[in-house]
């Protein structure tokens, strides 16, 4: 049998307190802008400086648009989001016209990320035609990758973004969890509208839908994780307490986990498997960003990227492409101006920007 410690100590992985009944409970609607005055004032009131706690809340707030439920979610438990002790802003080391690497300073990923990304494509506009920046030492994950690359891909630059996180994912059935959930992301401009986003995890299910699961009781579903003794289960408990989340797609996803798991955490600088006790306890994230300028290495990129969309939408009924449920939802939700936020969610918010 595959014996291993838990996913995560059982105060750090439960999800924060009353999420699971704020799923199924009342939603109320609230301005765009006011979730995200409230949420920098939350941040702010917790121990961030106005432009950092600005910016996090801008990410957060960006993902609930695009209907992805892990934005606000956190700030139900505010001392979670509080600044790692020893923590300071993001600097950048080893730069070069082409390349650079962001020291995160124990900030959350979501910091050194962005600076990364925005690095990334200042790179490209000077005149190179591909960057590079890595970023790691970030005392958290920087949550949704597409945000990163989208924004890249805005400014006709295209965006691959990778991450890696500590050991939630088993190789294979029955193997210790050694990799991270290891998502990437890609952005690429077209001509006829928004970007084109991937945004994906190599794992089979998300360490957020375990949790998820997990909070309200639900089955998972099969194949996609397993119990300590390395045997599929639909329990959540029984992953998080020893247990394995999997790749997806057998020795395709384990693969392309490892190549994130080099690319990510070996090149980026952050916490490499086997040269420490855990990731887990090494705290330091890594993340590679890459930025492509198309015109330098061909003419009218941004028509033949709609033209190849737009032959794949068309070539059947129900084709959808990358990201455009999420792009749907956020044209609604940012031409009404408004966004659903679980009750609970947004009377913490509220209380924790006028209480601290």
């Amino acid at each position: 049998s595959s014996q291993s410690a838990p996913l995560f100590p059982q105060k750090v992985w439960q999800l924060p307190g009353g999420l699971a009944s704020s799923m199924a409970e009342e939603t109320v609607v609230v301005k765009i802008d006011e979730a995200k005055a409230a949420t920098a004032k939350a941040l702010q009131k917790i121990g961030w400086d106005e432009e950092d706690a600005a910016l996090q809340a801008e990410i957060r707030t960006s993902a609930e648009i695009c209907g992805n439920n892990q934005g606000l979610v956190k700030l139900l438990n505010p001392v979670l989001m509080k600044p790692a002790e020893g923590c300071s802003k993001p600097t950048i080391e080893r730069d070069t016209p082409s390349s650079a690497v962001v020291n995160g300073n124990q900030s959350p990923g979501m910091l050194a990320a962005s600076m990364a990304a925005d690095l990334a494509v200042k790179k490209v506009q000077a005149g190179v035609t591909i960057s590079i920046v890595s970023a790691y030492n970030t005392s958290t994950s920087s949550g949704q990758l597409g945000h990163y690359a989208g924004k890249m891909a805005e400014q006709e630059v295209v965006g691959i973004v990778m991450a890696n996180s500590p050991e939630f994912v088993a190789a294979t059935k029955g193997a210790n969890p050694v990799v991270g959930t290891n998502p990437m992301a890609f952005g690429i401009p077209k001509a006829d509208g928004s970007p084109v986003i991937f945004d994906m995890s190599t794992s089979a299910i998300a360490l957020f839908g375990v949790m998820t699961a997990k909070a309200k009781g639900e089955a998972l579903p099969e194949g996609v994780a397993c119990d300590n003794d390395g045997e599929y289960t639909t329990d959540a408990s029984s992953v998080l307490d020893g247990g394995s989340i999997q790749t997806f797609g057998g020795h395709k996803g384990a693969g392309l986990s490892l190549m994130v798991e080099l690319l990510a955490g070996a090149l980026s600088g952050g916490a490499v498997l086997g040269q420490v006790e855990s990731k887990k306890t090494a705290k330091s994230w890594g993340h590679t960003v890459i930025a492509i300028k198309p015109g330098m290495l061909t003419d009218g990129f941004e028509e033949k990227a709609a033209s190849i969309c737009g032959t794949v939408k068309a070539s059947g009924d129900n084709v959808r492409l990358p990201g455009e449920s999420s792009s749907s939802i956020q044209k609604q939700r940012i031409s009404e101006g408004e966004l659903p936020v679980p009750k609970k969610i947004w009377d913490m918010i509220q209380k924790t920007a006028a209480e601290g």
